[in-house]
């Protein structure tokens, strides 16, 4: 995993971290019909670095949903992208994630 994205998530990774900000990553579902033998094989390969990613970085969280809904056509436009529907229960689905540290609401005096 190298390149100008690569470089990209480093530089913001390192930001993040100079700032004390979280970065939460989330890679979306795709479909079964989407992932062939051949993207199969990059998609995990993707995800052990992104793994390894969130290991160096105390600031960054990884959410894997890729196989979430392998054959939930409903929830895609397309075999590797979310509709609204689909959209929405990731959205759903994140918001109740434990793991991922949603800021506080401020509370201001009237």
């Amino acid at each position: 995993m190298e390149g100008e994205q690569t470089d990209a998530l480093r530089s913001i990774l390192r930001f993040a971290n100079q700032h004390t900000m979280p970065v939460v990553f989330v890679n979306t579902p795709l479909t079964d019909e989407y992932l062939d033998s051949h993207r199969s094989r990059s998609e995990k390969a993707f995800q052990r670095y992104m793994l390894q990613t969130a290991e160096r970085y105390s600031e960054f969280t990884y959410r894997d949903l890729g196989q979430a809904w392998p054959q939930g056509y409903d929830y895609f436009s397309d075999p590797s992208h979310l509709n609204r529907y689909g959209a929405y229960q990731v959205s759903h689905q994140l918001a109740q994630d434990p793991l991922i540290e949603w800021p506080q609401p401020r509370i201001t005096e009237e």
